[in-house]
């Protein structure tokens, strides 16, 4: 499949999206997940309260991720949970790094608005990509480094029981619900041996092993000022400059000479040189 390049990204209200908005995005989700209605999406879809989107030179959406604030008061400490639902990059711009950049500066501004209070991630995942997109950016939990501590686990159980009280297992760290609320079309949600090179992959499948029917892991991050710092550097500078770098680099080859082979030299000219 040809790659398309995203070209622009926005982060709007979802109150913001008109018909034809929720159309396209509903017909990019069916084609990348199984198990899901279009009444089911458009419930999740508005009990969000942001969502990003990504589009191609042409305007046509190119992928999209849904995200709810949530605010618990508890022990006279606010803590804040920024919840990312359905989300979907189409499969001809896996690689891109543009829903990474785009989310990264929601962070950034939900973090300076609330500076005095801790603010988490909240991530399910029933698929690897999505669970890197946190594991890659931010020390996050469960991961296969480290036991998750105490007092995260007990944020991460309480936002997940709130969102999720018929269908959350704590001892699991697994949403698995009754009928299924979506999963990833097998063709994309296939794990390859090379993949399972990687640490991360390997544990996300063990510590999800129904991903593939659509359950899914429950992740925690508190956002910090240094690793939103150092996202926010890696997507607005660090991967821009190594694009820029890749053209470079592919533009200085194409206006290379080609190497003069003998071969190449006419006969005649070849003899006089000779001679």
């Amino acid at each position: 499949m040809e790659a398309v390049r995203i070209t622009q990204s926005s982060t709007d209200p979802v109150t913001s999206l008109d018909p034809a908005d929720r159309t396209a995005m509903w017909e990019l989700f069916e084609r990348h997940y199984d198990g899901v209605d279009r009444e089911q999406f458009q419930a999740d879809l508005e009990s969000k309260q942001h969502v990003i989107r990504m589009f191609d030179q042409n305007g046509q959406i190119r992928g999209f991720s849904t995200i709810q604030l949530m605010y618990d008061d508890r022990d006279g400490e606010r803590t804040v949970t920024l919840f990312s639902g359905d989300t979907v990059v189409d499969s001809s711009c896996w690689g891109q790094k543009r829903l990474q950049s785009e989310f990264t500066r929601f962070l950034v501004r939900t973090k300076l608005t609330h500076p005095r209070h801790r603010v988490f991630w909240f991530l399910i995942s029933k698929g690897f990509k999505t669970y890197l997109l946190m594991r890659n950016n931010f020390t996050c939990f469960p991961n296969h480094e480290r036991e998750t501590p105490s007092d995260v686990k007990a944020v991460l159980d309480r936002v997940a029981s709130i969102k999720y009280p018929d269908d959350y297992d704590p001892k699991r760290g697994v949403i698995e619900f009754e009928e299924c609320h979506g999963k990833v079309k097998t063709r994309y949600a296939h794990v390859t041996m090379s993949d399972m090179a990687n640490p991360d992959i390997r544990f996300f499948t063990r510590a999800n092993p129904g991903y593939a029917k659509g359950d899914e892991l429950c992740c925690l991050a508190e956002l910090r000022f240094s690793e939103i710092a150092g996202a926010l550097f890696k997507y607005a500078v660090k991967k821009p400059l190594e694009r820029i770098g890749r053209r470079a680099a592919a533009l200085a080859a194409r206006l290379r000479p080609a190497p003069t082979t003998i071969d190449a030299i006419p006969q005649p000219l070849l003899e006089s040189q000779i001679s």
